[in-house]
């Protein structure tokens, strides 16, 4: 039996839109997603910053390097910040 799609939390989406307008970084809306979700994937951090920000999956995937392999915030928020 196949596992349906993760599909991101609308409200989630809005909070992450609302954070960049207000001109928080990258991290800073990474660190509000790590307290929001329950499970704790890099897929599903790219998944939101992609439905969120229309990103490709290319530019998404610093997302998932900050989560699981100790990205810094600033090299986060440097590739992230090129994309917006």
């Amino acid at each position: 039996m196949q596992t349906p799609p993760y599909i991101p939390d609308e409200k989630i989406v809005e909070e992450l839109r609302r954070l960049k307008s207000l001109g928080h970084p990258p991290s800073a809306l990474l660190k509000y997603l790590k307290g929001e979700l329950t499970e704790l994937s890099g897929a599903y951090f790219i998944k939101y910053f992609r439905a969120a920000f229309g990103m490709s999956l290319k530019a998404a995937k610093p997302v998932a390097g900050w989560l699981t392999m100790g990205l810094s915030d600033e090299r986060v928020d440097q590739f992230i910040s090129e994309e917006w």
